[in-house]
């Protein structure tokens, strides 16, 4: 193995645990949508200076975040802006079959 090698393993795996803190951070003050820019300044000033293409597969990497590109980080917490959050009214009443159920099972016993 070359020096290289091991001494680009080792910037890997301190890249991505630094990932994972700055994240861990940003959710921990409840942050929506990170600024990709912002982030990747804050990860410079503790010494990591990458590429937003390194940047954006050491994110991918941590598993601490659900989307990611070149403008917004959505952290794992919050739901990519493509997921549809909204709830239909169920066609079926789940709790009014339960009730049916139970008084059918009760008068067959009686």
């Amino acid at each position: 193995m070359l020096i290289r090698e091991i001494v680009t393993e080792g910037y890997q795996a301190d890249l991505l645990t630094a990932v994972q803190d700055l994240l861990t951070t940003y959710m921990a003050d409840d942050a929506k949508d990170i600024p990709t820019e912002d982030f990747q300044s804050q990860l410079a000033k503790h010494g990591f200076v990458t590429t937003t293409d390194e940047l954006i597969k050491a994110i991918n990497d941590s598993g601490y975040a659900s989307s990611i590109d070149k403008d917004v980080i959505k952290p794992k917490d919050q739901l990519p802006g493509d997921v549809d959050t909204e709830v239909e009214d169920p066609s079926v009443d789940v709790g009014k079959m339960a009730g049916d159920q139970a008084m059918k099972d009760i008068k067959a016993e009686l």
